[in-house]
């Protein structure tokens, strides 16, 4: 019977999980977790969350474990079948300890992006999150050694989360339109995780105004998502629709008004919610394109 050997002791596959399997595959890849997760596309963040059993793989995610770790899918799924080649007990050992430096650091940078999207940038202490992750401060400091590192960490944390949730909604859309669709439904603020990504997001505009080393990384972040809006907005004009339309203007005209609405709702400014912001959105390209359904 084959052991999943690890930080937290060995498991026997009788009672080991899709979890653990997967993470003695990443175990025994001669490459780090990090670039494993480039591998495979996912997220890093996204793969040690799953990694801990706290998300749930995917499918296609499954697939490409299997295809980089070079089991087979039935490996991973029951446990029956060759497991992955290991190179000893000591080596697997040193990567365990590897990536249980990573799933650290992962839980440091969640917790923080938590906490400074529900308390406040300037109420968030490092003894907050050592708190809230079982460590120690000297643990938070060594991976995010100033409060502006663990912003940074934090809108990037909430940046790549977006991506990934919009790249996933792009995956099984048919159409641009519908591209266009999905990408106001991600925009909306339905959920407690969507707030506090758009609470990171504003504090990161705030602190960014007050402070110039801020503003690199903050406009990436802006950047990156606006070139999405940009690339559908011209992909629709290769497809024959807003012939004639700017779409540099239109990609900053729809960009500002999601920024300008979620910080509303965000607020509670005024009438402003989801539902009305979703319908303001699916107006936002017209007479050029039009994104409600007839």
């Amino acid at each position: 019977m084959t052991s999943i050997q690890g930080g937290a002791g060995d498991i026997a596959d009788g009672t080991a999980t899709l979890a653990d399997r997967a993470r003695l595959v990443v175990l025994s890849a001669p490459i780090s977790q990090r670039e494993f997760a480039d591998r495979v596309g996912m997220d890093p963040t996204a793969l040690s969350k799953a990694l801990r059993g706290n998300r749930r793989l995917q499918d296609h995610e499954v697939a490409a474990i299997a295809q980089v770790g070079k089991v087979s899918q039935r490996y991973l799924r029951t446990g029956a079948g060759r497991p992955p080649a290991t190179g000893g007990g000591q080596a697997v050992r040193r990567r365990a300890d590897a990536v249980d430096a990573d799933l650290r650091r992962a839980q440091i940078l969640e917790a923080t992006a938590r906490l400074i999207a529900r308390r406040g940038f300037h109420k968030v202490r490092v003894a907050d999150i050592a708190r809230a992750c079982g460590t120690s401060t000297g643990t938070v400091h060594y991976h995010f050694p100033t409060k502006d590192h663990a912003l940074r960490a934090a809108l990037v944390f909430y940046a790549d989360r977006f991506h990934a949730r919009l790249e996933e909604e792009f995956r099984t859309a048919d159409t641009t339109v519908e591209k266009l669709r999905r990408l106001i439904e991600v925009q909306l603020t339905t959920t407690e995780e969507d707030a506090d990504e758009w609470s990171v997001w504003v504090q990161s505009w705030n602190e960014a105004i007050l402070d110039p080393t801020l503003r690199e990384g903050q406009k990436g972040v802006h950047v990156r998502w606006r070139e999405i809006v940009l690339d559908l907005l011209r992909t629709c004009q290769r497809e024959g629709m807003a012939q004639g339309a700017d779409a540099e203007a239109m990609a900053s005209r729809f960009t500002s008004m999601v920024d300008g609405m979620a910080i509303q709702v965000l607020a509670g400014t005024g009438d402003m919610d989801a539902a009305r912001m979703r319908e303001l959105l699916l107006d936002a390209f017209e007479p050029y394109i039009t994104l409600r359904r007839r």
